[in-house]
């Protein structure tokens, strides 16, 4: 009677382990797909890092052009600024964001023209203007 209780016992914690084993093991995923999500983050914010370096570059180019060959004045560009910021509606220091559309070249599907590649096929997307990576 011993050996049958002993044996119903092994049996017991042997499934008592490998619920703890399969258990750890989804514990394992969920940190590497956390992982995973923290490298994406980081990397997207590498990348809005150099956008945002890379626009500030073109815009003091083009006001240093600008004033260069037009004899305008700073106040002239401030207030520029201002009437550009007041096209949304709201004096916020922002410009709304457009939600222009733009045809993939490797699948031929519309994506949004804010996007880098598309989300289809991941082909690099082409941008109308010089702004459009902004």
């Amino acid at each position: 009677m011993k050996l049958m209780l002993d044996f119903f016992w092994d049996l017991f914690q042997q499934g008592q382990i490998n619920n703890l084993q399969t258990s750890r093991l989804g514990h394992l995923e969920k940190e590497k797909a956390q992982d995973n999500k923290s490298d994406s983050l980081e990397a997207r914010l590498q990348d809005l890092e150099q956008r945002h370096e890379q626009l500030k570059l073109i815009t003091l180019a083009f006001w240093s052009l600008l004033r260069d060959h037009s004899g305008l004045m700073e106040a002239d560009l401030r207030k520029y600024v201002e009437k550009i910021d007041l096209l949304d509606g709201k004096q916020d220091g922002k410009v709304t964001a457009q939600t222009e559309k733009v045809e993939c070249t490797g699948c031929g599907r519309t994506v949004l023209g804010t996007s880098n590649v598309c989300a289809y096929c991941g082909t690099a997307l082409r941008r109308k203007n010089i702004f459009s990576n902004a």
